[in-house]
Formats: structure tokens, sequence, C-alpha cells
């Protein structure tokens, strides 16, 4: 039944809740399509929240660091971690929700960091390379130049990038010279380690580098090396992780401070 209540502003009529009045039939049949709609993306995996936690799940896996040598010597096309000695951190490659949406790999240009997560990931693993298109079967030199790509598949085998900082492509926070991730083949990818003992560092030229000692992963067109800046944080979709830059640090010996120092890591090193 309907009732009727007449006011001073006109006439106003209140219905029984079990009336349906005005559209009724097309609100009832929109809500039916829209879950219906919803429910077809979730079996087929289409939802964003899929594709994004799919596409983590893929950087988050665990992957295999190769196995130590006898004399622990790194060798080209050695899968490794390369570990932060001050703040315990991994560089791992930092991939945005956005991104995520539209690739189920990494790809260029991807921003890095370093990370608290130190199990080994296709977003954390990388392989030691010629800058030749083969790849020697010989231990790494301080001094001798190479290339560090991320793995294939979800890595989408990109390599490590920096250049001279300029007013629109710098660190975010600390403003010095960007790390990325880049499918480039120039020498802005071009790296080489050195000894972190500034006193002896012409003598090691040459010898093969050891798994887990110390170093300095030096940039050879900016002749800057790799630095972690701990107290430059950011969130990401992994938690909060740190700035990393291509910027040497000194202290008043001139030998590089603990910002620079990084050590590489295979196998069950620590």
């Amino acid at each position: 039944k309907a009732v009727v209540s007449t006011q001073s502003t006109g006439a106003t009529r209140t219905y029984n809740p079990a009336v349906r009045v005005g559209n009724w039939i097309e609100d009832v049949q929109l809500e039916e399509d829209i879950i219906k709609d919803f429910q077809e993306k979730k079996d087929a995996g289409e939802l964003l929240i899929q594709k994004t936690h799919n596409v983590m799940n893929q950087l988050l896996r665990n992957e295999q660091l190769s196995e130590k040598t006898e004399h622990n010597h790194l060798m080209f096309g050695s899968k490794i971690n390369l570990r932060h000695l001050a703040s315990g951190t991994v560089l791992s490659s930092k991939i945005s929700e956005l991104k995520s949406l539209n690739s189920s790999q990494l790809k260029s240009s991807c921003d890095i960091s370093a990370s608290l997560m130190t199990n080994p990931t296709p977003r954390n693993v990388f392989q030691i390379c010629s800058v030749e298109e083969e790849i020697p079967k010989k231990p790494l030199c301080y001094g001798q130049q190479f290339v560090l790509k991320t793995l294939p598949g979800p890595g989408g085998e990109l390599s490590l990038w920096s250049d001279r900082a300029t007013f629109t492509k710098c660190a975010p926070k600390s403003r010095f010279p960007v790390v990325q991730l880049q499918d480039d083949s120039s020498y802005n990818t071009v790296w080489q380690v050195l000894c972190k003992n500034p006193l002896i560092r012409m003598e090691m030229e040459g010898k093969p580098v050891v798994s887990g000692e110390p170093i300095l992963l030096n940039h050879c067109k900016t002749n800057q090396n790799l630095a972690c800046m701990a107290q430059y944080q950011r969130r990401t979709p992994y938690g909060l992780e740190m700035e990393v830059c291509c910027q040497t640090f000194l202290d008043p010996h001139k030998a590089e401070r603990e910002e620079n120092l990084w050590s590489i890591v295979v196998g069950s090193s620590e």
C-alpha cells in the first residue's frame, strides 16, 4: 500500500520497502552484469591485483647462485649477488606497481635500490658478462671491464647502467648520478672491480677477484663508484629500501668510505 502525505511544500508519496519504483529492472540487471564481468576477469586472471601479484611472485621466486670455485675466484658467467657491507642489503631491481600491470618481466628503464631481502631471486641476481659477445671461461680480475646483467625471463636481461648526473636525470633524493637497469650495450654499462685499499690498488690489477672480499665497483665512463645511501630510504612494493647511486665518497685519508664498499657473493658465501 502507498501512504500519501501532504505538506506545505507539496505532496510526497512514501512507498512500502517491497514496492519497486523507477528503472529497477535495469538496476538489477546492471548489478548482475558487473558481478558477472568481475567473475570472468577473476577466472581469467585479468584483475589488476592478480596481475601485480603474479609479477611480484615471479620476481621473488627462489633463484640459484653459481657454486663457489676451488679458490673462490669469480668467473665470467657466474650468477652473483652484490651485497653492501655496511647495511647488509643487496643490489635489487625496483619495478613499480604501474609497470607490473603491463609486463611479466623487468623492462628498460628499471630503477635500482638496496634491499634487505637478501634471498637470491630474479630481482637481485646478476650475471657477470664480458664486454665481448662471447663469455670467456676465465676468472674476473681486478681492473678488468665487464657488464652486469639480470637473468633471462623475469629479469629481462637488462644491464646495470649509469651516467653523469643532469638536472632531469639523477637519483631522486641524493641528486647524485642515477643507477638503473637499461636495455643498452653502450659504454654506460661497463664496470670494473677495484681493490678497496688504495695503497695496493695498482698491484692488485690483473689478479682474480675473490668472492666475499670487500671491493669497489667502479663505473668506467664516469670513474665513480657504486654507493648505497642508507640515509635515503623509499617505500617500494617490497618494503622500505635504500637509494643507490654512482658517487665516490672519500674519508680524510683519501680512502673510500663504507658507502662504496660491496662484496660479490656466490654459492653459500656470507
